[in-house]
């Protein structure tokens, strides 16, 4: 068995535990108390344990992380960066509808749909509600069209009216609904043959690169 540690011993450890923050929270706040009515002997056991660490620090050698490593933080630093400038913009006109929200009844060969600046993807307006900062909408994908990575401000429901809609190794085809809910985040969206799709989303999406 090993000797139990002197007094001098004692205030060595209790210092080298509170340089590494490793004591426990009325241990530490006593240190404190004893630091603020401290003699020679405990702000010098202080600064040796300061001094040791820092010699531990300096000792140990460097290293780089893995190079897998670094590409994985590269690639999840890249998804979440918001899309900014003109593209942002074009691409989803329904944050800019504003406060008309429009007629109450559309007829099914009512309204336009118009381009949002991703080659083959339209969308028409039949909803807007500015005080909950939604809307609801209809998106046309022509075949092999896709539709970029986004975060949720809000919670969205999608129905399928007709086609296919790809998201990873998932595919939703007509009469399929999904919610998600806000916070969440949608990867890259891509059809094969043209869909239709009936939206009801927040007005604060935020499209990712």
């Amino acid at each position: 068995m090993s000797e139990p540690m002197n007094q001098q011993e004692q205030l060595r450890w209790r210092a080298e535990q509170y340089v590494l923050g490793a004591l426990e929270d009325e241990q530490r706040i006593a240190f404190e108390r004893e630091l603020a009515t401290a003699g020679a002997p405990e702000l010098e056991a202080l600064r040796a344990a300061q001094h040791f660490l820092g010699e531990l620090a300096l000792a140990s050698p460097p290293s780089l992380p893995r190079p897998e490593l670094r590409e994985r933080l590269l690639a999840r630093a890249r998804a979440e960066i918001p899309v900014t400038g003109s593209s942002a913009e074009s691409v989803q006109p329904w944050q800019k509808w504003g406060a008309g929200v429009g007629p109450s009844l559309i007829r099914h060969d009512g309204g336009e749909f118009e381009a949002i600046g991703w080659p083959g993807v339209f969308v028409k307006r039949l909803h807007v509600d500015v005080a909950q900062a939604r809307a609801t909408l209809l998106v046309r994908m022509e075949p092999g069209a896709s539709y970029p990575a986004h975060r949720h401000g809000g919670f969205e429901e999608c129905f399928v009216l007709s086609g296919d809609l790809h998201h990873e190794q998932r595919v939703m085809r007509g009469g399929d609904f999904e919610r998600v809910e806000g916070d969440s985040r949608h990867g890259k969206q891509w059809t094969e043959e043209g869909c239709l799709l009936l939206i009801h989303s927040s007005l604060q999406d935020k499209l990712l690169a």
